[in-house]
């Protein structure tokens, strides 16, 4: 294999992360479509860039103008180097063909939101960004899609629920009736009791084959217990819901709640921690 002479590399792992734009426009310098002093936009239209990426571009010639691959002067851009950006031409399309169409990330994130109820002031401010409410997803959409999505083995982790909550457990314990394994982590009060709520819906829950177990270990050596305040549900082992929503009214009508949806390397640390929880907490229903 050709060795890549340092100052090559090192160039490589400044420029790459910006991807197709960087391979773009130093194939464009190589091939002469870039010369003399040019704007941000002529850069764009000469590398086949859309317009709609001149924020991309601009960060890439930043990036550019310390290696003097591009001087700056005013509102111009003049490249220089030419021997450099023949060099890394190559190595950056294959960077950005390898992300494009072969690299998958480990972790798949959907942000996921519950907003308070109208009127909500942050709802109108962030209604007010550019961006808006792009990339954010329902609480309320997400969680029957995931139980759907379960097929072995379904999990529910909340410390704190309620009347208001419990019928959304249920619904989603009834989405994921594909599932062989299913439980619903609590905690219990320091009798052993159930919640009100749990205790009211018991026998459907165990028609349902539903555990129902609680983590609330007391201490011998301090004062306390041990317990958890993770809200979690886990689809199978490797896709996970995490976040601050309790199963109460004041999560589902009042508060802002926000968290996180993850599929992948991430969600299967976060099934390890899940299986833990389950494996010292105690069956709920025996003292419940």
């Amino acid at each position: 294999m050709r060795t890549i002479p340092f100052e090559v590399r090192e160039a490589f792992k400044l420029l790459a992360p910006h991807g197709e734009v960087a391979a773009a426009v130093c194939a464009a310098v190589v091939e002469g479509r870039i010369s003399g002093a040019t704007n941000l936009r002529a850069i764009c239209t000469a590398s086949g860039i859309a317009q709609a990426r001149g924020s991309e571009m601009e960060a890439f010639l930043l990036a550019a103008e310390p290696l003097r691959m591009f001087e700056r002067s005013n509102s111009d851009w003049r490249p220089g180097r030419h021997n450099l950006h023949d060099q890394l031409t190559p190595l950056l399309v294959g960077a950005a063909l390898y992300r494009a169409e072969v690299h998958q990330d480990a972790d798949l994130v959907q942000v996921v939101m519950t907003l308070p109820p109208f009127p909500s002031a942050v709802a109108q401010e962030l209604k007010s960004l550019a961006s808006g409410l792009w990339g954010l997803v329902d609480t309320k959409e997400v969680l029957p899609a995931l139980a759907e999505r379960a097929r072995h083995r379904f999990c529910v982790m909340t410390p704190f629920i309620d009347e208001v909550g419990m019928p959304v457990v249920m619904n989603l314990f009834e989405r994921s009736r594909k599932c062989s394994l299913k439980s619903l982590i609590i905690r219990a009060s320091s009798d052993g009791g159930l919640p009100s709520a749990v205790q009211g819906v018991r026998g459907e829950l165990d028609a349902m084959n539903v555990q129902i177990r609680s983590l609330r270990i007391d201490r011998t050596a301090v004062p306390g217990y041990e317990t958890f305040h993770a809200k979690v549900l886990l689809a199978d082992d490797d896709e996970t819901y995490v976040g601050s929503a309790n199963m109460t009214r004041w999560s589902f009508e009042q508060s802002l709640e926000l968290g996180v949806l993850v599929k992948g390397r991430a969600a299967r640390a976060i099934a390890r921690v899940v299986d833990a929880v389950e494996s010292v907490s105690t069956d709920a229903r025996e003292r419940g």
